[in-house]
């Protein structure tokens, strides 16, 4: 049986975005930091207490601690890779599979499974949703 794999665009520039967002806005922070934190012992604590002593002013009287913008670029690159994870779907080709209408919810026989077609019921074109196959 053959895998078709179809890639949401939306999906994949969102999520490399994010993805990029987050990893500039890491190595930014990382860059800043080095200097002044390689010179210590230990460097995950002392790296630690840079981050949360030391801010980083956007203007207009807008400021947060170094440490806000870490949680906040990790949970950028965290999200990106998320989207990126589950902006795909993949559809297996057999004899004969059971499509279902993502509006309608109704279900019907089909010789392949289809990235686009119309539905039979609603008469509109979806891309149906691979309910069960059949070899």
């Amino acid at each position: 049986m053959r895998r078709i794999a179809t890639h949401y665009i939306t999906g994949y520039a969102l999520g490399f975005a994010l993805c990029l967002v987050g990893l500039t806005m890491l190595a930014a922070i990382l860059w800043r930091a080095w200097p002044n934190v390689s010179t210590s012992h230990s460097v995950f604590p002392a790296l630690e207490q840079y981050l949360w002593t030391k801010d980083f002013d956007f203007g207009f009287g807008v400021r947060l601690k170094l440490m806000h913008l870490t949680i906040m670029g990790a949970a950028a690159l965290a999200f990106g890779i998320f989207v990126l994870a589950f902006s795909r779907k993949v559809f297996y080709v057999g004899k004969n599979v059971l499509l279902q209408c993502p509006f309608c919810k109704n279900q019907w026989k089909a010789s392949r499974a289809r990235g686009w077609g119309t539905c039979p019921y609603c008469n509109q074109m979806v891309q149906p949703k691979v309910v069960k196959i059949r070899k």
